[in-house]
């Protein structure tokens, strides 16, 4: 009469640990999914804003560009040694993060 009670009681510790393990698995699938979620939305958000700045027309600086090689060659060889291009470069990423974050509610710090 003991060893069908034991047997009975390790075969439903058996199946109460295939249970147990079954709720794990899942809920590691579930955290698995969130976190695909999570880089899936970020994805998404990046392609709508890579597809937004396709769009930009930036033919009109293209009067602008031939300014620079009217300056005398020396002028230029001091801008470069100064670094007004990777200056500028900053400053227009600096201004283009500030209007990105004025489009996101409750970001808008000081203005």
């Amino acid at each position: 009469m003991s060893d069908l009670i034991n047997s009975i009681l390790k075969w439903l510790e058996s199946v109460l640990q295939w249970f147990f393990d079954l709720v794990v698995d899942v809920l590691d699938a579930i955290w698995l999914m969130l976190q695909d979620l999570f880089s899936w939305a970020s994805e998404e958000i990046l392609d709508l804003i890579f597809e937004l700045i396709d769009q930009l027309d930036f033919s009109d600086l293209e009067k602008y560009s031939s300014a620079w090689g009217d300056l005398p060659s020396e002028m230029l060889n001091v801008l470069g040694l100064l670094g007004i291009g990777d200056a500028c470069v900053v400053i227009i990423a600096a201004i283009g993060i500030r209007l990105i974050l004025q489009l996101i509610p409750f970001v808008r710090l000081g203005s």
